[in-house]
């Protein structure tokens, strides 16, 4: 199945998708993190990736946290070509929020075309119909995005962004 494919799922569908485990949390949290098994590792072999989280005392959020770490994994890490066709910016008036279900959509094209262009930000930008500065504000509202970023800079023989 394509990168693609898994970050149009819905949460319930991507959970089938990969495998789960639960485990016992550590760190504060009382008696109840301690004896029940709230964190949970989630799997998806087709990529090799692996998402542990236990931010929660609750197995169902920490659930939903993993599920939302799979889908940025998946964007942030697994390369594909671009699609050839134009793509219509998923956000509104050059915004898009992390909450957004397409977010992790919307930061897997950008990356992909700018692995195709040398890390250069212009290109992806210009396929959304956004500036660049649009572009790198929407991806530094998410840590692991511009943490992506400004490694895909540093790789191209480009300065870090001032973010």
């Amino acid at each position: 199945m394509h990168r693609d494919t898994y970050l149009k799922m819905n949460l319930d569908e991507l959970l089938r998708a990969c495998t789960l485990k639960g485990y016992q949390g550590s760190g504060p949290g009382g008696q109840h993190r301690n004896k029940t098994n709230t964190g949970v590792h989630l799997s998806l072999q087709q990529y090799n990736l692996e998402i542990k989280s236990s931010e929660s005392r609750s197995a169902k959020e920490n659930k939903i946290h993993a599920l939302h770490h799979m889908q940025m994994a998946l964007a942030l890490n697994v390369r594909e070509e671009p699609p050839a066709v134009e793509m219509k910016f998923p956000g509104s008036n050059g915004h898009i929020q992390p909450s957004n279900p397409q977010f992790p959509l919307f930061v897997a094209h950008v990356f992909d075309i700018m692995a195709t262009k040398n890390g250069d930000t212009k290109a992806a930008a210009a396929a959304f119909g956004l500036s660049p500065s649009a572009l790198v504000k929407i991806l530094r509202q998410d840590k692991s995005c511009a943490a992506k970023l400004q490694g895909n800079r540093v790789e191209n023989g480009k300065s870090k962004l001032h973010l």
